[in-house]
């Protein structure tokens, strides 16, 4: 029995060396190359600080599988260029739909009167808050109460007790 608690202990420890070993090559590998990767994918996406995102994302992703790569370097900039890649994509998706709803908003009159929402805006933020979500967001009653986890008749409640203040404070609009 001591002979197996022995071999296991031992191999504990090798495993543990390792361990070590990797991430001691990890770091040299990061030291060596973060900036040029990092520099790589500023090439890509123009921006410094997203850039150093990309990079410190695609060596946190090969660190994950570290033991596994077979070629690091390759492996950490073909990450580097996928992710920039989704980020062409996502900022591409991001402008055509703010086209959109450019296009779309800028025919429309404001949905509602600035008096009014300086009105609301002054009302206290429980009160505030189911205004917001109920008339301006336009959920049902249920909705809200679902998402400020508060009972329905809380919510309907808030919603009256709105209404009475915007009401006695409406008398002052000219």
């Amino acid at each position: 029995m001591t002979a197996f608690v022995g071999t296991a202990a031992h191999d504990g420890a090798a495993t543990q060396a390792r361990a070590t070993r990797d991430e001691l090559s990890f770091v040299t590998f990061y030291s060596e190359h973060f900036g040029r990767v990092s520099g790589y994918a500023l090439s890509l996406v123009g921006d410094a600080g997203l850039a150093t995102d990309v990079a410190q994302e695609a060596f946190t992703r090969l660190f994950a599988r570290w033991a596994r790569v077979r070629d690091p370097r390759a492996w950490v900039y073909f990450v580097a260029t996928n992710l920039a890649t989704d980020h062409w994509r996502r900022s591409q998706r991001d402008r055509a739909l703010t086209h959109v709803l450019r296009d779309v908003t800028t025919h429309e009159d404001p949905a509602h009167d600035p008096w009014l929402r300086d009105l609301v805006d002054r009302l206290p933020e429980n009160l505030r808050q189911a205004v917001l979500l109920h008339y301006y967001a336009d959920l049902p009653v249920d909705e809200v109460a679902r998402l400020v986890h508060r009972p329905v008749g809380t919510v309907k409640r808030r919603l009256h007790d709105a209404r009475q203040l915007l009401a006695s404070a409406g008398g002052t609009h000219d």
